[in-house]
């Protein structure tokens, strides 16, 4: 049977970062992606932003990966030619009320080390966004947008270069801890099985990772392991209400909220579009579909801010699911990334619950990984 160093499974953005990182020519890597092409889910259904760290609580693996990731973004965006645009971000607060809970959000940021930071008023955000409403706010100037397909392929381009192996088609259906490794049974898409032997695997399966984690005998209930799916439905906007604002503008957080707030968005073309809301899916499927219903609630949350906006101006446009460890009332949750020696799985690194931020922390979490191979 085979035998090879470093298995990754799962080519989302996070692990082409990992293939790309860990991958020198001295290694054997291989990484190993069910589906036909990379980040065919959560990677490539998302916002697009380079998060500068605002919302994490500080010293946590979100807040401080998502910091490092930030800069390793840009900078490798700059070095590659790959598009991006800081665009810069304002969180803003609609109502007297919200104006205490900015305050928490912008005394967490500078806690968690966030650069280029400052609070704005009324009339600041006036002269920024003349169409935004708003009683105070958070302008991040770190805060921007990239072609994340561009990034994932520069990364599976790295990733080739440094002699990894990357197989689409190639669903992990069995692991087995052995005296010489891991046995992992691969099915093919002619439905055929083939095993190897891997010194190392790292699970970052992304919405799949829970499975990944209990098909080598982990309890992901005892663990915490258990993914909750969450869909984020998004809402493209035509005619005028396409070129209302000139960057990226958030709500405040809603307490306990699992997602950043129906925010506006703008694309590399400046085109607009709103979301993603907060849905989790009963029994995890993989549901895509953005349901034209929606649009009444997406307007009503974008016009506290942006009143300028049409409803008549809105349309379907796309969704995408996070895999979320902690359920619709439950409090903050890391990531994980641990190897687990203390489960007697030496050599065996899960990644679970890589949401957002984990688009911008993807170069990061790959460096934390790479440090942790022997």
């Amino acid at each position: 049977m085979e035998k090879i160093d470093i298995a990754v499974i799962g080519a989302g953005i996070v692990g082409l970062a990992i293939a790309a990182e860990v991958s020198n020519g001295e290694k054997s890597v291989f990484a190993l992606e069910k589906e036909d092409t990379f980040g065919k889910h959560t990677s490539s259904r998302n916002s697009e932003v380079i998060h500068a760290g605002i919302y994490y609580k500080p010293a946590s693996l979100k807040a401080n990966l998502c910091i490092e990731g930030n800069a390793l973004i840009y900078e490798i965006c700059e070095k590659n030619n790959i598009p991006y645009k800081k665009i810069s971000k304002i969180i803003v607060a609609s109502t007297e009320s919200q104006i205490s809970d900015l305050y928490r959000l912008y005394k967490n940021a500078k806690d968690s080390g966030v650069s280029e930071l400052e609070m704005v008023n009324n009339v600041q955000i006036a002269k920024m966004e003349p169409n935004i409403e708003a009683d105070a706010g958070i302008f991040s100037a770190q805060t921007g947008i990239f072609d994340t397909h561009l990034f994932m392929k520069y990364l599976s381009a790295k990733a080739t270069q440094n002699k990894a192996q990357i197989s689409y088609n190639s669903e992990v259906v069995e692991i087995k801890k052995t005296n010489q490794g891991y046995e992992i049974t691969v099915l093919d898409s002619d439905n055929q099985r083939f095993s190897f032997i891997s010194q190392v695997v790292i699970n970052c399966a992304g919405l799949f990772a829970d499975k990944v984690a209990a098909m080598v005998g982990i309890d992901i209930k005892t663990q915490g392991y258990e993914l909750k799916f969450c869909k984020g439905q998004y809402f493209r906007v035509s005619g005028k209400s396409a070129k209302l604002v000139s960057r990226l503008v958030y709500p405040v957080p809603r307490p306990k909220g699992h997602s950043l707030g129906i925010h506006a968005g703008i694309d590399l073309a400046q085109n607009l579009r709103f979301g993603p809301d907060e849905n989790y899916i009963d029994g995890n499927v993989i549901d895509y579909d953005v349901k034209e219903s929606a649009k009444d609630e997406f307007f009503e949350s974008v016009s506290k801010y942006l009143p300028a906006v049409k409803l008549e101006d809105f349309y379907p446009d796309t969704a995408g699911i996070r895999p979320k460890l902690q359920g619709p009332d439950d409090d903050f949750r890391d990531f994980v990334i641990k190897e687990e020696k203390e489960l007697g799985l030496e050599g065996f690194i899960n990644l679970i619950g890589i949401e957002s931020p984990g688009l911008t922390a993807a170069p990061a979490i790959a460096k934390m990984v790479k440090g942790m191979i022997k």
